[in-house]
């Protein structure tokens, strides 16, 4: 029989004292009080991101309007309590160069690459980001797949097959194939 005096208690921790924890180069992430560290990412999992940054990138330097790319680890402040570092972001605006503490505003576009926890890649961040108004969502499978979330709640799901594009993004496209290729084009 399980009782809670037997459950080992997770510690609960405040905002202030997340932000006072030291300089990481670790993706750790506050979760309504519970500090959340991931593992160390594979060798595919950050080329992966690199592509995708390089695209965003260029996709961002051709804009006229500000556009900041970010990715982990960088903390993104989602609420009370939910401080988030996705594997990569678009915010239309600017980041000011010296800005220090967790960036408060919320991208427009978050992106995962799956790692060994998937539920919480595909689920629980999805419904973090929809409850603090992400407008779009990339769940990007290693081995091939992206699943791209929008709508209300982020709940409208569709498997990029392809191509990969976004009425989010004006002009950007990225040929899938490349992206998951062995070998960098």
């Amino acid at each position: 029989m399980f009782s809670m005096s037997h459950a080992a208690a997770r510690p609960v921790i405040s905002e202030a004292e997340f932000r006072r924890l030291p300089e990481s180069t670790a993706k750790i992430e506050l979760l309504d009080g519970e500090v959340v560290v991931s593992p160390s990412p594979t060798y595919w999992h950050q080329e992966i991101i690199g592509r995708l940054l390089v695209a965003l990138r260029t996709w961002a330097a051709q804009q006229r309007r500000a556009v900041t790319v970010g990715h982990a680890p960088l903390d993104v402040r989602f609420g009370p309590g939910r401080i988030l570092q996705p594997d990569a972001f678009v915010l239309l605006g600017r980041v000011a160069r010296g800005h220090r503490g967790p960036i408060e505003r919320i991208p427009q576009l978050c992106v995962e690459v799956l790692s060994e926890d998937r539920v919480h890649d595909r689920v629980t961040k999805r419904l973090l980001y929809a409850a603090a108004g992400v407008k779009e969502y990339w769940v990007v499978e290693p081995a091939g797949l992206v699943e791209r979330w929008t709508g209300a709640g982020l709940a409208k799901g569709e498997r990029m097959r392809g191509r990969l594009a976004s009425p989010l993004l004006p002009g950007f496209a990225l040929d899938l194939r490349r992206l998951f290729a062995t070998k960098a084009s």
